[in-house]
């Protein structure tokens, strides 16, 4: 154990003297989930306020005054839409559908048709799409308001038109709320622990052999096992190391946030910080192994680096699985890396328990990735002698 400490000790000083490694722990450390964090929140603020701007394009709204003093008596903003609004929403210089009102609109109305408007928006345009349903929930009121009078005028109840009474009972929990923004967390934190050991992992294994390091390193009496869980350490502690960092680095990037919903919402205890850790080392330690398994094949640092890339590659698609279902998840999940612990992670993000019972399968089917991975490196080691 001893020698392979010692080893493990000489291959993490190597990768910290590495510059490319240096570089990917500082950007991924530093940068990270900083970055994502901020643009989470300017997304979200976006959002917000474009769905509490009061202000409406119309096209053609003189031809239908009964409509305009509807509008604006729900606190509206109208605003005459450009000419060539159809342009303007398809480069994005205009942001918000527009509603357009046929020029026979009251002409239809007062003779008892069925007068149409059209909401004029850009499919590819996510920014219009977003006021397209407050757009139309306005419309359908003034249709109703509308259909009320006229039975009211006859003599008839509006309250006939509402035959059934809708109403909505939300059954989510406060800790629910932004699950997409703390799935993409989760994601944020396996991306980093892919990458952050990926050069050193390269460096370890196809580095040695391109450099003709590997072989007079192996020629000491010291079995390839040692050598192979002494370089695995050294990669994984590299590995964990980014992800502490970057979970605390959670704490610092809150105070850039300006949505105060979102600042509320990722508010963490210590505790909670410490089991994300824990729920991510089995994982952090697995895929140092595999990286390390699929590297040493590679005869040079570039092309074991185009082996490394269908890992970085294949894990995130992974681990988007579970953000496209529906329902709850299945069982099999526990026992797939990545899945599991973005399973165990949601739990986290949104304060529920995670019980050892939740622990134990992601913990069997790492440890017994890892020691696979081990064991081929191990017998790869030995082949590049012979």
């Amino acid at each position: 154990m001893k020698l392979m400490l010692s080893i493990a000790y000489k291959e993490l000083v190597d990768a910290l003297r590495d510059k490319r490694t240096m570089l990917m722990v500082f950007m991924v450390t530093i940068f990270g989930m900083p970055f994502m964090m901020v643009m989470m929140s300017e997304m979200a603020n976006r959002f917000e306020t474009q769905a509490e701007k009061k202000v409406i394009w119309i096209a053609g709204i003189k031809h239908a005054p009964e409509l305009q003093n509807f509008v604006e008596r729900q606190g509206y903003q109208i605003k005459d839409a450009p000419v060539d609004y159809e342009h303007q929403l398809q480069t994005k210089t205009l942001i918000d559908p527009v509603l357009v009102v046929s020029d026979d609109f009251q002409e239809k109305l007062a003779q008892g048709d069925r007068p149409t408007v059209f909401i004029v928006m850009d499919v590819a345009n996510q920014d219009s799409q977003t006021g397209v349903a407050p757009l139309r929930r306005l419309m359908q009121g003034y249709s109703s308001e509308q259909a009320g009078l006229n039975l009211a005028m006859r003599g008839v109840s509006p309250d006939i038109l509402n035959v059934i009474d809708v109403k909505e009972r939300h059954l989510s929990r406060t800790a629910d709320s932004g699950a997409q923004l703390k799935s993409v967390m989760s994601m944020m934190l396996m991306f980093t622990m892919i990458s952050a050991g990926l050069y050193a992992a390269i460096d370890t294994s196809a580095g040695e052999r391109e450099r003709g390091s590997l072989e007079p390193l192996m020629m000491n009496p010291v079995s390839s096992w040692a050598f192979t869980v002494g370089k695995w350490i050294a990669v994984g502690t590299l590995t964990m190391m980014v992800v502490v960092f970057s979970v605390l680095s959670i704490f610092p990037a809150s105070l850039l946030i300006r949505n105060e919903t979102i600042k509320i919402m990722l508010q963490f205890s210590s505790a909670e910080m410490l089991l994300m850790i824990l729920v991510l080392l089995p994982l952090g330690l697995c895929l140092a192994a595999v990286q390390i398994a699929i590297a040493i094949n590679g005869k040079s640092h570039k092309e074991a680096q185009a082996r490394c890339t269908i890992l970085l590659v294949a894990a995130p698609l992974v681990s988007m699985i579970g953000m496209f279902k529906q329902g709850a998840d299945p069982v099999w999940y526990k026992w797939v890396p990545l899945l599991s612990q973005n399973q165990l992670m949601g739990k986290i993000l949104n304060n529920e328990v995670v019980s050892s019972a939740d622990m134990f399968a992601p913990v069997l089917t790492c440890a017994l990735i890892t020691f696979a991975a081990l064991w081929y490196t191990s017998k790869k080691m030995r082949s590049i002698l012979m």
